[in-house]
């Protein structure tokens, strides 16, 4: 079941004090689509123990984080594992399932940890996360660089009709 294999924390002692966000310093994150909030300056209770899942109780939502960050909401668990390949599968499978609700409840404790899934061996596992990490880089890369294409095409129109 995911709850073997992923150890959970409640997140009130990295929720950050101060919403007035700034540009840059520490990400404030949540799990659904802005993913990043914004920056604060604030310099306790940051999460810096490592790769880890946050995963959003009411949407469901989930995402892959490897950077120091404070969150927004209580309502974000934080998911660990004894090493990043474990943890990078099981986010996997989390993203197969593509969980969503309707109902406003706390499921990670009630539902989604006790999901079963198929864990093959150590090396399989090392394989598949190594594969997915590599697509996830490549995939933020070519996002990346369609943002910069699509800057670049509104300069060169901005150019052409002044």
């Amino acid at each position: 079941m995911i709850g073997d294999v992923l150890d959970y924390e409640q997140p009130q002692s990295y929720i950050v004090e101060d919403t007035e966000y700034i540009d840059k310093g520490t990400p404030v994150l949540t799990a659904n689509k802005a993913f990043i909030l914004g920056y604060t300056s604030e310099t306790e209770g940051i999460y810096d123990k490592g790769d880890c899942i946050i995963f959003d109780d009411f949407t469901l939502d989930s995402k892959y984080v490897d950077f120091p960050f404070k969150v927004k909401s209580s309502a974000i668990k934080i998911l660990s594992a004894e090493n990043k390949e474990l943890l990078r599968y099981t986010f996997e499978f989390l993203k197969y399932l593509d969980l969503s609700t309707s109902e406003h409840k706390r499921h990670y404790i009630a539902e989604t940890q006790n999901q079963e899934f198929i864990l093959p061996t150590t090396q399989i596992v090392r394989t598949i996360a190594h594969t997915f990490s590599i697509l996830s880089l490549r995939m933020e890369t070519a996002i990346k660089q369609r943002l910069l294409f699509e800057k670049q095409k509104q300069y060169l129109l901005r150019q052409m009709f002044i």
